[in-house]
């Protein structure tokens, strides 16, 4: 259906190569899932399978992408400003006789009274907007789905929705996600698209198992290849020991040789050329041998040296409190009892006033003494200024110690010197976060509130940061949706309700 042939993408900016020689076919049915770290072009790959004119700006291209006569639709990440905006009324008001939008609308398990209602689209909630524009999609009666992270701002029960609508849709989908639970439910068929070797060499695998089995296969991978490496080298080693052994018994015998010896000099001059070239025949094997992997997945970050919180403190007693948002009260008898370094992670539908309560319990620590937090938004505005680069948000003061500090820990993230020189409103969704991480690391605080975390992470690179979480010897209060993070970093999960918080069961989240 979707044929790709010989495709290579370029980055107009710095003439890096994102894609090379990519060619894949999508077949009718098929859920293929395009994985890879930040920034590495998965989004651009699909903008531009559907849409080359909005990428030629930015991005040169060549090769082949053909889809007819199949009939493409394309869910951006973001919808647009201008259909956000519109009435929901006003976007199926040319469809509303068709009977076709009455059958798709219960598929998606929409009420169709929200199809004739006057409010903006940008109003309903994260699951209402993503069935809202799959409608709108599928209403062209597409053969093939391309969906670029479908999953972002729904809550749990849309994310099971979604996962069944993947699995089930007749139409071939090529889509882009960062939810690992949800890969594993949905792809029929990996691409995974890598920036190796400090991200100065692209390479894309074309896999054919489902998120998991190609996850363990690829991490054998690595395990081989590091291991065949690692032997390799020992054995160089012990080549060089002997032959410096060699070469210095040699040599040694070259100096002691009598002048009155001259056919015994000439014998020990033709054996050190014949030592030289055999060590010049070891570097040209050391040259070739197996090198260890330098992937995306393998970057460095650690926060289980920083300060953290006794396991007998009371580090944080808030509420009973009600949430609203002006007039609209969204939930009474909210209250949170946190003690030592509990991790608790906070769930509940779009629109429950999670992101209220989190900022509230961030100001109750505004004042304290004895107890440092750092508040990671869902929101990235707040935190970075126009026109801002990476080292200016990190060290605003420019102290010299600190910046080398900053410096190291973006490597140690895998930023290119490229995009370290490169204003942050130009760095694809996943850096930012890693840039909020490393600011997060440089502040050293005893308590973290973060605000969906893992929701721009790459699959490869989101199992680094959960593990870090999970080893923080603070305390943790986190919203995520991230059923993997739910489960391996958070002690307790708790749900937003009107009535307040509820224990939640953890079983929802494992898988």
């Amino acid at each position: 259906m979707l044929q790709i042939n010989h495709l290579t993408i370029i980055q107009t900016a710095d003439q890096r190569i994102l894609i090379e020689d990519l060619h894949f076919s999508l077949m009718p049915g098929q859920k293929l899932a395009v994985i890879g770290a930040e920034g590495n072009g998965k989004s651009s790959l699909l903008r531009l399978i559907h849409s080359p004119e909005q990428v030629a700006s930015y991005l040169t291209w060549q090769g082949e992408i053909s889809y007819a006569p199949y009939r493409l639709a394309w869910l951006e990440q973001e919808a647009s400003a201008e259909i956000l905006a519109s009435p929901i009324a006003d976007l199926f008001a040319p469809h509303i006789a068709e009977a076709e939008l009455y059958r798709l609308a219960a598929e998606l398990l929409l009420d169709t009274e929200i199809l004739f209602e006057s409010r903006p689209l940008e109003t309903a909630s994260g699951g209402e907007r993503l069935k809202l524009r799959l409608l709108l999609a599928l209403l062209g009666q597409p053969d093939i789905l391309l969906l670029d992270e479908p999953g972002n701002d729904l809550d749990l029960a849309s994310l099971v929705w979604l996962e069944n609508f993947l699995a089930k849709a007749p139409q071939a989908i090529l889509y882009v996600s960062h939810d690992e639970t949800l890969l594993a439910r949905t792809a029929t068929s990996i691409l995974h698209i890598e920036q190796i070797w400090r991200r100065t060499e692209p390479r894309w695998t074309y896999s054919r198992l489902g998120f998991d089995q190609y996850m363990e296969q690829y991490r054998r991978g690595i395990d081989r290849q590091n291991a065949l490496a690692a032997k390799e080298e020992q054995d160089y080693r012990n080549k060089m020991e002997r032959y410096n052994e060699i070469r210095n018994k040699v040599d040694h015998d070259l100096n002691a040789v009598s002048r009155q010896d001259p056919a015994t000099g000439r014998l020990l001059k033709k054996k050190m050329q014949s030592v030289k070239s055999m060590g010049r025949r070891f570097d040209r094997e050391h040259e070739r041998q197996t090198q260890r992997t330098d992937r995306e997945e393998e970057l460095e970050f650690f926060l289980d040296d920083l300060p953290g919180v006794p396991q007998d403190k009371e580090t944080l007693r808030w509420g009973p409190n009600e949430l609203q948002i002006g007039c609209k009260r969204l939930a009474t008898g909210v209250e949170l009892f946190v003690k030592g370094p509990e991790r608790i992670g906070i769930t509940g539908p779009n629109g429950s006033g999670k992101t209220t309560l989190l900022r509230q319990i961030f100001e109750s620590f505004n004042g304290r003494t004895d107890i440092t937090a750092f508040y990671l938004p869902q929101n990235w505005t707040e935190e970075f200024l126009p026109g801002q680069y990476p080292l200016d948000y990190l060290v605003p003061n420019g102290e010299r110690e600190l910046l080398q500090e900053a410096s190291n820990l973006l490597g140690s993230l895998k930023f290119v010197r490229e995009e370290v020189e490169r204003p942050i409103d130009q760095l694809s969704g996943g850096q930012k976060v890693k840039l909020l991480f490393a600011k997060l690391r440089l502040a050293k605080p005893q308590v973290l509130l973060l605000d969906e975390p893992t929701r721009h992470l790459s699959p490869l690179t989101n199992p680094v940061f959960r593990e870090s979480l999970a080893n923080y010897p603070g305390a943790i209060i986190a919203i995520s949706h991230d059923r993997r993070f739910l489960a391996e970093v958070c002690t307790r999960v708790l749900r937003l309700t009107p009535q307040g918080l509820r224990t939640e069961d953890p079983t929802l989240y494992s898988g």
